[in-house]
This record gives C-alpha cells, structure tokens and sequence, in this order.
C-alpha cells in the first residue's frame, strides 16, 4: 500500500492534508458545540428534531405520489399512491402538532428499547459469548431506559428527543475528532 492512500489525500481526493484535517477537526467542533447546544436546549432541539421529521416525510409523500403518477401504467400505481398519501398525511400531521409526534415518537423509543434490550440481555446470557457481559450490562440499561421512558410518558416526550439528537452529535464531533487525529497520526508516520 503506497503512502499516499494511507494519508489524507487518500480521504480528500487532492486535497491537501491540512486542508482535509482542518475540515474535519472544524466538522467535529461544530457538532460537538450543536450536540451540546441540543442537550442544553432539549425541548426545542425535540420540537425541531420531529417537526424536521414531518417534513421530511410530507415531503417524501409528496414526491411518491407524483413518481406513482409517472408510473400509473404499471400494476403497483395504487401501492405507490396510497403510500405517497399515507407518508404527506402524517409528515403534515407531525409538522402541524410537533408534541404530539414527540409524544408518539418517544413511546414508540420507549417500547423499543425495552424490547431490544430485554432480547440483547437474555441472548448475551444464552450464547456466553466472548464479551457477553458488556452487552449485558448494554441490555441492562437499555431496558432501564425503556422503563424510565415509559415512566415518564408523556413528560419525557419533551425533552428526550432533543436530548438524544444532542448526544449523537457529540459522539459524532468526537469521532470526527479522532479521525482528524488520525490523520495526523498517519500523516507523520509516512512522512
């Protein structure tokens, strides 16, 4: 493997390596301040986070029903329209009652990892296999979380979301971080 694929110019198509570390390093600052922007403000980041959510799906809807028009020719045009229906009605139900689609979405969340985490738990015991007991303790908490979730209901529908958001951003600003460190890392180890 030559030294420039394992440099940023490998990533960059051309760029120069500074170029590529500085974009990603401002990349990860910029979402490691939005995530902590969303953890702070959770409520607001929930409303725009699901109130985005609808319009995306509205949005989606609406393309579907005018790509079923295109294909109406074909047998599934019926599919393709009442799913295109389906998809604008409740994107525009979201956009016009944002709480409400927090509410719906955070119990749909709660259910989920209740479930998942109760199967995870219970998989990792059965199959004892190498590092079982991380996903345990994995599955442990999500359950708790499913639990406080639901306990919470309909309060955390306000703020879980936003909160959510806010946490993957960070995860994502400080995996961009590494990454740009990375780069430096091969950058001077094949100088």
């Amino acid at each position: 493997m030559s030294s420039e694929t394992m440099t940023a110019n490998g990533f960059a198509g051309g760029m120069s390596e500074s170029n590529v570390r500085g974009w990603v390093t401002f990349a990860g600052i910029s979402l490691m301040i939005l995530g902590t922007a969303a953890v702070i403000y959770d409520v607001t980041a929930t409303t725009v986070s699901v109130a985005l959510i609808g319009w995306l799906l509205m949005t989606a809807g609406v393309m579907q029903v005018v790509n079923a028009f295109y294909v109406r020719s074909w047998s599934g045009f019926f599919l393709f329209l009442l799913d295109g229906i389906i998809r604008a009605t409740v994107g525009a139900l979201i956009v016009l009652y944002p709480d409400a689609g927090a509410q719906s979405i955070t119990l749909l969340l709660s259910f989920y990892f209740f479930v998942a985490g109760l199967f995870k738990t219970i998989a990792s015991i059965s199959l004892l296999f190498p590092g079982w007991g991380w996903s345990v303790a994995s599955g442990l908490i999500a359950v708790a979380l499913g639990v406080m979730l639901a306990m919470q209901w309909p309060a955390s529908a306000t703020w879980f979301i936003g909160f959510a958001v806010g946490i993957d951003l960070i995860l994502d600003g400080w995996a961009l971080l590494r990454f740009a460190g990375a780069l430096t890392d091969l950058s001077t180890s094949y100088a």
